[in-house]
């Protein structure tokens, strides 16, 4: 039985303490893989705790792949790569969640209309006061080719908080947008390099790399993750991924799989993990997903995110945190290009950050996309469909997968709803070859929770429950 003396927990709620220590227990080894942890309800009497308390730390070590739990056996601790070259995991302290195919058209993600509009509403109350409040001098100040000082050291901060990162504020670019990021990076790297990218994913990344002149290899994912068997085949020297809740599947990278994908790219200079930390901010079940970049020691981890799902994507606002070994390189190489995202949008998202605001905005969005999923969930269930529907990748983000049992092809199935578009789209379409889609008999539609709102969560329902 697991012994832990819950009065050294100093201000970490009882459900995190025990998630951390289990956790720390099974990197180390003291918790073999294979093992066979407790019963919830055992541990919950040994420890003299809830089970419910029990419960949300077994369900935050399964989500990050510690542990996997087998109907009618129990929870076992999973196997990790033992590497010394990988570092512990961080804690995330804040940011609580509890709370195409040659021929083929280009399916854009949809923007999300509400999240937009309040997003635009925030940006224009910070942009007044930063106006009333700022000097000239620093409104109009040409920023430095990485970006102002001030927003570098707000985005230091805001990863500090809310993903355990300890970031060196002089290591992050500020961009106008991932995509111009993305070019960045294949300048920084070298065109000659082979870049991997999720299939299924965005198609539009392949197109980037593409233009850039970069062989591009597809890589299946499995239940884990990236196929780590096609990712060392395919030959690639960077895998761009989504580790945190990928798009579209909304699956998470295992723990397992993040040591392995690091062994990979530690196995030869040049190799690099481009980590898209895609609805990080999103997490609706259990802690956030720590990223892939707060257990990388190699130094081998390029992280990128945007404020376009938190905020909107006509503010393209990006940033990428280099590592050190390439951060020399940025500046003699790069350090010529001006600053492509004005000093006053710069300004403006580092008050939205200092003050708050940002973290408010997003628990708003958050509550809004949990009540979505939920409606969505109850719906189903009330429509009796659950055992010809079931939701996959519903514990994060601003989207899901409907796994839907029918003869209906995904494009025929999205025709007969009839849905606004926007709301729901075809997994297929998100593949560049169709062989890595999943074969299981299942028809996937996306579904985006705040275009459908929580309103329609029914309609969708009642419509699948007439057509099957």
């Amino acid at each position: 039985m697991l012994d832990y003396n819950l009065n050294e927990r100093g201000s970490v709620s009882l459900y995190e303490y025990l998630y951390q220590r289990i956790r720390d227990d099974i990197l180390s080894g003291s918790i073999v893989a294979g093992e066979r942890l407790p019963s919830k309800r055992g541990l919950a009497q040994h420890l003299g705790i809830s089970v419910i308390t029990v419960e949300g730390a077994y369900d935050q070590l399964v989500a990050e792949g510690f542990m996997r739990s087998v109907p009618r056996r129990g929870y076992f601790a999973s196997e990790l790569p033992r590497a010394a070259t990988v570092s512990r995991l961080k804690d995330v302290t804040d940011c609580d969640a509890g709370g195409v195919a040659p021929g083929r058209a280009f399916v854009p993600v949809s923007d999300l209309p509400k999240t937009s509009l309040d997003g635009a509403r925030l940006w224009q109350r910070a942009l007044k006061t930063v106006l009333a409040s700022e000097s000239e001098r620093e409104l109009f100040a040409p920023a430095p080719p990485q970006g102002t000082a001030r927003l570098r050291r707000a985005i230091a901060a805001h990863l500090r908080g809310s993903r355990g990162m300890d970031v060196d504020p002089e290591a992050i670019v500020i961009g106008a947008g991932a995509q111009l990021l993305d070019t960045m990076l294949v300048q920084l790297l070298g065109r000659e390099k082979a870049y991997a990218v999720e299939d299924p994913g965005y198609l539009r990344l392949t197109r980037i790399y593409q233009a850039c002149g970069c062989d591009v290899c597809h890589i299946p994912l499995d239940a884990e993750g990236p196929d780590l068997r096609e990712l060392e085949k395919s030959g690639a020297d960077v895998l761009h991924l989504m580790p945190s809740h990928q798009f579209p599947t909304g699956r998470v990278t295992s723990i397992a799989r993040r040591y392995a994908l690091l062994g990979w790219a530690s196995q030869r200079s040049g190799r690099y993990l481009i980590e898209d930390d895609f609805d990080c901010e999103f997490r609706l079940t259990g802690k956030p997903i720590p990223p892939l970049a707060a257990i990388d020691a190699p130094g081998c981890v390029i992280y990128t995110n945007t404020f376009s799902k938190s905020l909107s994507s006509a503010l393209r606002l990006a940033y990428m945190v280099l590592p050190d070994r390439l951060m020399g390189r940025y500046r003699q190489e790069l350090g010529f290009y001006a600053s492509t995202v004005s000093s006053i949008d710069q300004i403006v998202l580092a008050h939205l950050l200092e003050t708050g605001e940002y973290e408010r905005h997003v628990r708003r969005v958050r509550k809004r996309a949990r009540d979505a999923r939920d409606a969505l969930v109850v719906a189903i269930a009330q429509a009796d469909l659950e055992d010809r529907v079931r939701l996959e990748g519903a514990d994060a983000g601003l989207h899901a997968v409907l796994a839907i049992k029918t003869d209906l092809d995904e494009r025929e199935l999205l025709r007969v709803l009839g849905m606004p578009a926007g709301c729901v789209s075809a997994l297929a379409d998100h593949l560049w070859c169709a062989e890595h889609g999943v074969d299981d008999g299942l028809r996937r539609l996306v579904v985006q929770y705040l275009a459908l709102e929580k309103e329609m969560g029914g309609e969708l329902a009642e419509k699948l429950r007439t057509i099957l």
